[in-house]
């Protein structure tokens, strides 16, 4: 998939968006579910000024902030059921519609949506502002599988918008997703130089980087993301993998970066397996012990973390339980071959 799913995709709202969600909003910022069924039944009989149609849109885009989907869908719903070519509408629904798990649902009305936002930027002369429609159009059909369609969608939402950090990360993941490093890096820098304290187009841009072997590029944008974002694990578990995989004296480095991912995760399993993996290479195999028994427990049907025990162990002179991990190992693989799960570790 090109790109991820995105569980909550906010809009970019506007200063008037913003503005009229205040005002129609209670002092706690809460809007009553009574109040959002009055609205919405109003909506449905188009009893609906011009100004309350803008309060109704933007009461949506706040349902949809609060993961309230299910009365923001319905609310958007009888929105565009008024007012069918409404831009405004229609990227509500699609949004809506998206966040509540309808992903096919809500393709089509992403698709309304970039067509009545282009249709009305080329009256008013700001084709750019459908940009916002296309990015939304693009992680809908993502999600659906149209990688193809995505890509179409975000390039051209790139294009449009060239500043829209929306625009150019979305753009960024389509390309990697479809295996152009080059565009993707590109895109990503883009991203970072529009909203430098981001730490998503830094992890992007790294993992780019480093799967097209530009090993010094990547390495400088985890430690860019480490430095930005110390209390998140991604800068860490991807400065302290590649370093790991280099060796040598930065394997320590690696390994100083992988303890502090798993001190703010504990249960990231990449960060344990990698960590175990470096510790037992260099002769450090009671420390690595902790790290692969979470590993194993964390991905129990996943062989590595049973192999690097069995060779910690050995190493240790633990030979029964070097022995047992072996035929974990065993297992699993044979399990791989026919189909079949795993069978259970015997107790004693």
């Amino acid at each position: 998939m090109a790109l991820n799913a995105l569980l909550l995709l906010l809009p970019a709202a506007s200063s008037h968006v913003a503005r009229a969600a205040q005002a129609t909003q209670t002092q706690s910022g809460y809007v009553p579910e009574t109040w959002v069924a009055q609205l919405t039944e109003r909506a449905r009989r188009g009893a609906l000024d011009a100004e309350q149609f803008a309060n109704a849109v933007a009461i949506g885009h706040a349902l949809v902030a609060d993961r309230r989907f299910k009365e923001a869908t319905e609310l958007f719903d009888a929105l565009v059921r008024m007012r069918p070519l409404d831009r405004a509408a229609l990227y509500g629904a699609a949004l809506a519609t998206f966040n509540a798990g309808r992903a096919s649902d809500a393709a089509p009305l992403a698709q309304r949506a970039v067509e009545a936002a282009l249709a009305e930027g080329r009256v008013k002369g700001r084709e750019s502002e459908a940009a916002d429609a296309l990015v939304l159009l693009a992680v809908v059909l993502a999600v659906k599988g149209d990688d193809a369609g995505a890509l179409k969608a975000a390039g051209r939402a790139a294009e449009l918008a060239p500043s829209s950090f929306d625009a150019q990360l979305t753009h960024g993941r389509a390309l990697y997703g479809a295996g152009d490093d080059a565009g993707a890096a590109r895109a990503f820098r883009s991203a970072v130089a529009l909203r430098p304290g981001d730490p998503r187009p830094l992890f992007f841009l790294a993992s780019t980087l480093e799967r097209a072997g530009d090993d010094a590029g990547a390495l400088a944008a985890y430690r860019e993301l480490a430095a930005a974002q110390p209390r998140a694990s991604e800068g860490h578990l991807g400065l302290g993998a590649l370093l790991v995989k280099h060796g040598g004296a930065e394997a320590e480095e690696g390994i100083k970066a992988l303890v502090r991912a798993v001190e703010i995760d504990p249960d990231l399993y990449e960060a344990r397996v990698t960590l175990g993996r470096a510790l037992v290479a260099r002769g450090r195999a009671a420390e690595a012990v902790e790290h692969l028994q979470r590993a194993a427990a964390l991905a129990p049907g996943n062989p590595e973390p049973h192999y690097q025990l069995s060779l910690a162990y050995r190493r240790l002179g633990r030979k029964e339980e070097a022995a047992a991990e072996s035929a974990v190992v065993k297992r699993i693989h044979e399990s791989r071959r026919t189909g079949a799960a795993p069978a259970p570790e015997r107790q004693p």
